[in-house]
Parts: structure tokens; sequence; C-alpha cells
């Protein structure tokens, strides 16, 4: 299946999920999840994300978090940051840190930021945007991603 149409058609889930879901969003209380997205950037083709976050520790005003991803496109990477998540309100949890990018097809392993949102539609599924800024060793990349995930 090309990419393109893969892209196509967890868009089109990502839509039909948001207007099937409650009008009002859950709160926010993101732990743990896993679920399927797109990434699009400026000197990357558009790739299938793989996204994933995990809570490692609890603080006062919020928590740290590990957040791997896999991109599969025209190339195989993966994306390892952790984060410090923020909630924000009741429906947001905003997320900023650091980590590495690393191309499986090239051996790059490259130093990156994140930065981002998680949204809950329900008590499963959480939307995920998020910006990456990675400092790669000729240039800097930057790209954009969005997944659908299950809470657990």
């Amino acid at each position: 299946m090309p990419i393109a149409t893969l892209v196509k058609s967890l868009s089109g889930a990502v839509i039909g999920v948001l207007a099937f879901s409650s009008a009002a969003l859950a709160q926010t209380n993101v732990e743990n999840y896993v679920g399927l997205g797109v990434r699009t950037g400026l000197n990357d083709s558009t790739a299938l994300v793989v996204d994933s976050k995990l809570k490692v520790i609890s603080l006062d005003q919020g928590s740290v978090s590990f957040r791997p991803a896999i991109l599969i496109g025209d190339d195989f990477e993966s994306r390892l940051p952790i984060s410090f998540d923020l909630p924000f309100e009741e429906q947001f949890l905003f997320f900023g840190g650091g980590g590495f990018a690393y191309n499986f097809d090239d051996s790059d392993f490259d130093p990156m930021i994140t930065a981002g949102v998680d949204m809950p539609i329900n008590e499963r599924l959480i939307l995920n945007v998020e910006g990456n800024l990675i400092f790669k060793s000729n240039d800097t990349d930057a790209e954009i991603a969005a997944s659908i995930n299950w809470q657990f």
C-alpha cells in the first residue's frame, strides 16, 4: 500500500473519530498511550507514525514522560524524547522536552527538542499534536506529527 494512500486513510479515520466523539473533551488524565498518526516536515516525506507516551515521574504540578515514536516512510526513523508535561485547564496537557532522533537507514543520531499538546477525546482516545526540531550535522529539520492514541 503506497504511503500516500495510508496517510489519506489515517487522516479520514482521525476526522471520523473526532466527529463522532462526545462534544465535551475528557478531563486531562493522560498517563500512558500508544497509537498511529502521520508526520510531515520541511525536508521529509510524509510518514506513518507509531506514537507512544509513558509517564515515568509524577510531580506536584505535572509529570515527566518518555515519548518514543517510530516513523515509517521513505526512511525508517525513531524519536526518543523525554518531556515535562503540564496540564492546562481540564482538557489540555502541554509538553516540552528534548532527546534524540535516530535514522536507521543512515545511522544518524541527532539531538532534538519537542513540544506539543495531548487532548483527551474521551476516556481512552487521546489526540496528540507535536512539533520537533532536529539538529542534524548538516542542517536543522522541523516536523509536525499528529496521532490518535489508545490510553492504557
